[in-house]
């Protein structure tokens, strides 16, 4: 019996996830011009030549990778652009962080690979609209401290190092699970943005 089209597309599916999880693997743990698609393809058990059915170059498969990230950095501007506590908005996020790099696997290794592409200076339409979005969550994390103190949810002191320091403490926390893997421990999400909320007695 042929196939349906959904079918094809859940197979379609099915194999992109296989290859950008190899290609995130390899990306974070020999760099980008260390590896090419001979090795993603036998990192993901299949054949070259099915990868260039799905993309054309190496360049092609990171910019599929880079738009997932543009995506979500997105997404993570308009929650901390939204109304509601500034507080229960970080915690938020925090918990669904700390439980992304936990446990789900390649997470922590995909955020150092797009951290990577920050400092690539590689030309790419992809890699500056990645970089474009991330300076919008900078300024959308600047702006929710800043309305957090106003509020007398968070700490006082200048927003920009405060926003800087919680990036900082992201990454730090994606570098420890790349390089610890089942050893690492997950901070409580409390934990995560104690710097940041002020305490109430």
């Amino acid at each position: 019996m042929p196939r349906s089209s959904a079918q094809y597309e859940a197979m379609r599916a099915a194999t992109l996830e296989k290859v950008q999880a190899a290609a995130i693997t390899l990306f974070a743990r020999h760099g980008f011009a260390a590896t090419n698609m001979r090795d993603i393809a036998r990192e993901a058990g299949m054949s070259t030549g099915l990868i260039y059915r799905h993309y054309a170059t190496k360049d092609d498969l990171f910019a599929a990778l880079a738009a997932q990230a543009t995506d979500g950095l997105r997404r993570v501007a308009e929650l901390f652009s939204g109304e509601g506590s500034p507080s229960a908005i970080l915690e938020e996020f925090a918990r669904e962080l700390v439980d992304d790099i936990a446990r789900v696997q390649g997470s922590a290794e995909f955020m150092l690979i797009m951290n990577q592409a920050f400092v690539s200076r590689r030309e790419s339409a992809q890699i500056d609209a990645l970089l474009d979005q991330h300076l919008a969550l900078v300024d959308a994390t600047v702006a929710l401290v800043h309305r957090g103190q106003r509020l007398g949810e968070f700490r006082p002191g200048a927003a920009t190092e405060l926003a800087t320091c919680w990036f900082a403490a992201v990454t730090g926390l994606a570098t420890l699970k790349a390089a610890l893997g089942d050893r690492f421990v997950a901070p409580h999400p409390s934990t995560l943005t104690g710097f940041l909320t002020r305490e109430h007695t």
